[in-house]
């Protein structure tokens, strides 16, 4: 995926998409019938009751997902024959996400969290020590860098994954309930 053309058209389209998770038991219907158009600067609100389908749609327009009907088009392109591989490569490069359970990694300090994306990116040293310094800033936490998941309070390690999700300029940023674990001030 390349740097979206500015013509108008969606940087998210999705078509009469579809989820069904199946068990031996029951088939449950997570998304019927949606149709999305995002262009790219667009700000997006996705609010509905507990349990009717929007983690699932958050996680196939972050392609951590697949819809089992209906078309996903990502910058004018499908995305259903991606390999696990481009999937990966398209999330790392232009998808941040901010989920509800932080899932930041216990073993690293806040510091090697936020520069993990970059990392996998290649990126030099120098540009990610510069980005994740601004990212940790921006959200108040350039004062804990050295600190592990567990020391800080779960509206800390809410703004960590913040920051995470931010440190690579992604053209799409997913949030899944992003300031339910922050207090007013740090929720703006």
């Amino acid at each position: 995926m390349s740097k979206p053309k500015a013509n108008g058209k969606g940087l998210i389209t999705l078509k009469g998409v579809k989820k069904v998770f199946y068990t031996e038991e029951v088939e449950t219907h997570a998304l019927a019938d949606v149709h999305l158009n995002i262009k790219e600067g667009e700000y997006v609100a996705i609010a509905g009751p507990s349990g009717c389908g929007k983690t699932t749609l958050l996680s196939i327009l972050g392609l951590l997902d697949t819809p089992t009907g209906g078309e996903y088009l990502l910058d004018d392109q499908p995305v259903a024959n991606l390999t696990a591989s481009q999937r990966a490569r398209i999330r790392n490069q232009h998808i941040g996400f901010i989920f509800q359970a932080f899932n930041l990694i216990g073993d690293l300090t806040v510091y090697e969290n936020v520069e993990l994306p970059l990392t996998y990116r290649g990126m030099p040293g120098g540009e990610r020590k510069r980005r994740v310094e601004e990212a940790l800033e921006k959200v108040g936490m350039a004062h804990r860098v050295k600190h592990y998941p567990s020391q800080l309070s779960g509206g800390q390690q809410q703004r960590v994954a913040v920051a995470r999700a931010i440190v690579g300029q992604p053209l799409i940023l997913l949030a899944d309930e992003p300031t339910g674990n922050l207090d007013s001030k740090n929720g703006e």
